[in-house]
């Protein structure tokens, strides 16, 4: 089982952000956000708040009282910022996908 440190770091690296761009988002120090991903600084809950509002995730997958895959999160982060009609495309996409499976099974 991951610690929340080591949630965090995959977190930031999955979403592409820097321990500088964290840092300045957040109002702390890079070393500090280096500190935290490290496991050699405690968080507190106000930076859990801020933590999973700049990586969209749940406190609850934090703190290990829910399992939701970092894939998925970051997949919903970035679906929501998509135009309409791109959505529409990529759920087309995951019905064609699931109805060639379906054939595979099948066949």
């Amino acid at each position: 089982m991951k610690t929340i440190y080591e949630k965090l770091r995959e977190a930031r690296l999955k979403l592409g952000f820097s321990q500088d761009y964290v840092a300045n988002c957040l109002g702390i120090s890079r070393s500090a956000v280096t500190q935290i991903e490290l496991g050699n600084r405690k968080v507190n809950s106000d930076e859990i708040t801020s933590f999973c509002k700049l990586y969209h995730l749940s406190a609850d997958y934090l703190l290990d009282t829910e399992n939701v895959d970092m894939n998925q999160a970051v997949f919903a982060r970035n679906f929501n910022e998509l135009k309409d009609d791109d959505k529409e495309e990529i759920l087309n996409l995951i019905a064609f996908k699931r109805a060639m499976a379906k054939q595979q099974q099948e066949g």
